[in-house]
């Protein structure tokens, strides 16, 4: 279940430089945008405990 998740600062920037779509493996810089602050909002992969794995893009969280 894909939730949004708001990230600034270092962990924004790297999502931005190093991150990437879970399902697709499509870099994070090709779907990611900051904000006017460099604030970014993805949708959260998350295990079934609830824990945060990764980040998907729009599409992929679409689907999910």
């Amino acid at each position: 279940m894909a939730k949004t998740e708001y990230l600034q600062g270092d962990d924004a920037q790297w999502l931005l430089k190093e991150g990437y779509c879970e399902a697709c493996l499509r870099p994070a810089r090709e779907w990611v945008e900051e904000n006017r602050f460099g604030h970014v909002e993805v949708h959260g992969d998350y295990d079934s405990r609830g824990n945060l794995t990764g980040f998907l893009c729009p599409q992929c969280a679409g689907a999910s």
